[in-house]
């Protein structure tokens, strides 16, 4: 006879236990440390070496980070006037920017201007949406009432390079590093700008229209092909002609979407929870997908294409491999994850929430801190383990008992 739980064989449960605490235990998150700001957090940016941070807050503030500090205390911070909603980095933290819902697009020079803005430029509307080319020396942002501005980041005073304009407010913005634009308006269509260094005053050279809106967009570096995210629950391919190449569903609105041009692959997260992995030639073509059931409302994909950062709605935090394998770590945050980025090797994330909450997440230094998130289940997870040893440890025993006395008969 075997002793049963709830009508479960004890042995079965032991058997989950063990797995569960095992499974725990695999997936500890390597938090470095936290930030808390005033008010909501909606956006991040980690330089491509892994070394700065920026983060804006609906506190109006922004804040720079070095991710070697031991306690997470800003480098320096700057009050806007207005929501602070997208900021860009260089690769290398030396340049950086940010807009607000008052209209206001601010440049830095982190480590030398300490948070003084090298220069600022001023829309009529609130800024939607901020791109940077590092290689060209230009910024482009849009705004809610359609206007899109190039500014130069070498200028101290006149940033502004050109302004042009689509039909209705820009949703999503992208500037590759190869010159070429593109925007995505709140009523619809993509209009792609061609190489913005010959655009001055000619408009976009051609636009795509489709019966959604496109909340999400991204280039190839060499522009050979745009990717839109669109909110009918398809990723769209559309090449440097404007002829659509290729139409991928993925299982719901695309909520976040990023790309690795040396990979040749783009990830694509969905409102449904879907998290779609697809390699990019001459179409979209499906490697591997995940469903999470869980709105995701950011994401990103190292440079490499090595791994994959996700946070959804609940606050849950995921890194995976570059595939979708392998879970190498999860975080809850009990809040909702509004940006998330990574390094070009993705060994260091920040991700920011609903909260006020900056996280960051070092996988080069792991031991420098533990958070109290992975404390606490290492220890509920000690004792989870040695009961299921014990139970099962008994089991054995008691079963070769009973096989001991029977079988004399």
């Amino acid at each position: 006879m075997v002793s049963l739980w709830f009508g479960v064989p004890v042995w079965k449960c032991a058997i989950k236990w063990l797995l569960l605490a095992l499974a725990a235990t695999s997936a500890s998150a390597p938090l470095a440390w936290t930030y808390k700001s005033g008010n909501y957090s909606w956006a991040v940016a980690v330089s491509a070496d892994g070394r700065y941070v920026i983060a804006g807050s609906d506190d109006m503030y922004t804040y720079f980070f070095d991710t070697k500090s031991t306690d997470g205390t800003p480098l320096w911070s700057f009050r806007s006037g207005g929501y602070v909603r997208d900021v860009v980095i260089s690769r290398d933290g030396t340049c950086a920017a940010v807009s607000d819902t008052h209209g206001s697009i601010f440049l830095f020079r982190p480590l030398d201007s300490f948070g003084t803005p090298q220069w600022e430029y001023h829309s009529d509307s609130s800024i939607q949406a901020l791109t940077m080319s590092e290689n060209l020396g230009y910024l482009a942002a849009g705004d809610r009432d359609g206007n899109i501005y190039l500014l130069s980041t070498g200028q101290v005073t006149n940033p502004l390079v050109w302004q042009n304009a689509i039909p209705s407010g820009v949703l999503a913005l992208y500037l590759s590093e190869s010159g070429s634009l593109v925007a995505t308006a709140t009523q619809g269509g993509l209009y792609f700008f061609g190489n913005v260094t010959s655009a001055s005053g000619s408009g976009y050279a051609w636009s795509f229209q489709e019966s959604t809106s496109f909340p999400r967009v991204a280039i190839s570096e060499d522009a050979g092909y745009i990717i839109a995210g669109g909110s009918d629950g398809y990723a769209y391919a559309v090449d440097r002609m404007g002829q659509l190449v290729d139409r991928e569903g993925v299982g719901g609105g695309v909520s976040a979407l990023s790309i690795s041009d040396a990979a040749h692959i783009m990830i694509v997260g969905s409102t449904s929870g879907s998290i779609r992995l697809f390699s990019i030639r001459e179409q979209l073509v499906r490697i591997d997908s995940l469903d999470t059931r869980r709105p995701i409302t950011a994401l990103d994909l190292s440079a490499n294409g090595e791994r994959i950062a996700t946070g959804n709605l609940d606050g849950r935090i995921s890194m995976f491999d570059g595939s979708l394998a392998e879970l190498v770590w999860t975080f809850e945050i009990n809040a909702i994850v509004h940006s998330i980025s990574i390094s070009s090797n993705g060994q260091i994330a920040a991700a920011v929430g609903d909260t006020g909450g900056i996280y960051l997440f070092d996988e080069e230094a792991p031991h420098r801190n533990q958070s109290e998130q992975d404390l606490t289940p290492s220890l509920v997870t000690t004792v989870i383990v040695t009961m299921a040893v014990l139970i099962l440890g008994y089991l054995v025993l008691r079963k070769g008992r009973v096989k001991k006395i029977y079988g004399a008969r």
